[in-house]
């Protein structure tokens, strides 16, 4: 880096000289300097220039280009110094004029002008160039750190990347081994909850029977210890009342402990004047305690120790003593139902023997109400035929009652035999209708004690009977009737028709109408029969 800069600074040409350069040139200079004044106090007045700025620029010129000359021809005088020494002595023998000493003068200043600026320019130049070289420098060496310190961090990256490399080692290893760790742990968790689930099974299978051992243990035991639990309870809380008495009792004593000392030591402090204010009875000198309240012990709380119940049953002999005597008492409990159930049994069998019987009788009955019922139509019918006849008849009114007494005697004997009753002793007819009456409250008495579904149905079925009996009446008139109308049509229809006299007549023409179905409802047997019935 050296060599090249050096070689480089030999081909630059306006590269400044070193120190030494410098301090020698600056010498030879003032040497110079010195020199010229020397001759310069040497010439006489007509030798020396008129200016003495001129003259001192003109002499700087002529010495810095006889330096020059004098350093590129090797120690020779230069041209310049000769020139201007040949000027100045043909300007002093020819005597130029003012003027053109002027104007030479002029285009001295001029090219020395334009010396100083191209000097000030290389100066810059060469400044810069410094300046560049610098810069150059510091970029090189800022290159060079650059490369240090990438070399540095591609180091520390290096080394970092190893560490990370280590890092994420070791944090696989950590994480094969907490994943290791977890499965131990699931698995142990697994275990505890098997266990769990096996132990609430046996608590829920323990609570089960604790509580069929409940509902077997008689009510008197949970009385008992019920009552104990409260006086435990009463006697705890009794306990903590007399804890908080006592304390009050001894802080009370205390207070007034301190009071007493506090109150001698004022009457030791006061001397006698306390002495005799107490003598004179004070009220102020006697002592004054002021108490807390007492404690309210009727809010104290029943507390619980928390401690479970104890069981009726502590050994097994105990269990087995008491399924014993359940076992007893349910062979007795079956062996009474069984007897209840055969007396149940027998009930119903009675019941319906009883009932069929009883059904019988009703039918027999219900026949014979039936028939009395058409004979007491019939009868009555009678009746009024005979109080027709009776009317019609020119008889005095006695022979006609002894007539319907005679009539009505035979119609009640009549029903007297029908009902099953013996009429060859020739009863009175009050007596056969009181033998009549009798049987009547029998049969609806025993009407009564008959189940009502089986009444109620007897009764639809003798309702029915009688509507189609009904029924059959009516159809039978209405059938008459109808032959009737068909007769009378028959004789209209053998009848000659009438002879129409005059003009026929003319009608008119009918209008169409529309015909509407009428829907028809059906109608079931029962609705017909009552149709029937209430027609």
């Amino acid at each position: 880096m050296s060599d090249n800069f050096k070689s480089n600074e030999s081909r630059n040409p306006f590269t400044l000289p070193n120190d030494e350069e410098v301090f020698r040139l600056r010498d030879e200079q003032k040497k110079a300097r010195a020199e010229a004044r020397e001759e310069n106090m040497k010439l006489k007045i007509w030798q020396k220039g008129k200016h003495g700025a001129l003259a001192g620029r003109s002499l700087r010129v002529k010495e810095m280009m006889g330096d020059t000359g004098a350093a590129s021809t090797g120690g020779k005088p230069p041209t310049s110094t000769a020139a201007a020494g040949v000027i100045n002595e043909r300007r002093q023998e020819k005597g130029e004029r003012m003027d053109d000493f002027i104007a030479k003068k002029r285009e001295m200043f001029l090219v020395q002008m334009s010396l100083d600026t191209k000097r000030e320019e290389i100066r810059k130049l060469e400044e810069k160039a410094q300046m560049k070289e610098e810069a150059l420098q510091k970029s090189e060496q800022m290159l060079e750190e650059d490369a240090i310190r990438f070399d540095t961090f591609l180091k520390e990256n290096d080394k970092k990347a190893h560490a990370a490399i280590k890092k994420a080692e070791e944090e696989t290893r950590k994480k094969t081994d907490k994943v290791q760790e977890i499965k131990k742990l699931n698995q142990q968790i697994q275990m505890v909850v098997s266990d769990m689930s096996k132990h609430k099974e046996a608590l829920e299978d323990c609570l089960k029977y604790k509580a069929f051992l409940d509902k077997l243990t008689p009510p008197e035991f949970f009385e008992t210890q019920n009552k104990m639990k409260k006086d435990r309870q009463a006697s705890r809380r009794q306990k903590r009342i007399d804890t908080k008495l006592e304390e009050y009792d001894a802080l009370k004593k205390r207070l007034y402990q301190e009071a007493v000392a506090r109150h001698e030591a004022e009457e030791k402090a006061g001397g006698e004047k306390k002495k005799r204010r107490r003598r004179k009875g004070d009220d102020q000198n006697q002592i004054q305690v002021k108490y807390p309240d007492p404690p309210n012990v009727e809010d104290e709380a029943w507390t619980s120790s928390g401690e479970e119940m104890p069981m009726y049953f502590e050994e097994p002999q105990q269990l087995l003593n008491f399924f014993i005597a359940l076992e007893e008492q349910n062979l007795f409990l079956i062996q009474n139902s069984q007897e209840t159930e055969q007396a149940l049994e027998d009930l119903k069998t009675s019941y319906r023997e009883t009932k069929s019987k009883m059904d019988e009788k009703t039918n027999v009955l219900q026949q014979n109400i039936t028939m009395l019922e058409t004979q007491i139509d019939t009868e009555e019918a009678k009746k009024a035929q005979l109080a027709k006849r009776i009317a019609k008849s020119a008889g005095t009114t006695q022979e006609k009652q002894e007539l319907l007494l005679m009539s009505l005697g035979e119609k009640v004997k009549d029903v007297y035999q029908r009902c099953g009753f013996d009429a060859s002793s020739n009863p009175t007819t009050l007596f056969m209708l009181s033998d009549l009456e009798a049987q009547l409250e029998d049969l609806l008495s025993a009407l009564e004690q008959m189940p009502d579904d089986y009444v109620k149905k007897a009764e639809k079925e003798k309702e029915k009977k009688r509507r189609e009996i009904k029924r059959i009446e009516q159809q039978k008139i209405l059938e008459q009737k109808q032959i009737e109308k068909n007769k009378a049509a028959i004789e209209r229809a053998l009848q000659p028709p009438p002879k129409r006299v005059g003009r026929q007549v003319m009608y008119r023409s009918q209008q169409t109408r529309r015909q509407v179905k009428k829907e028809t409802k059906e109608i079931t047997e029962e609705e017909l029969d009552e149709l029937k019935h209430f027609t």
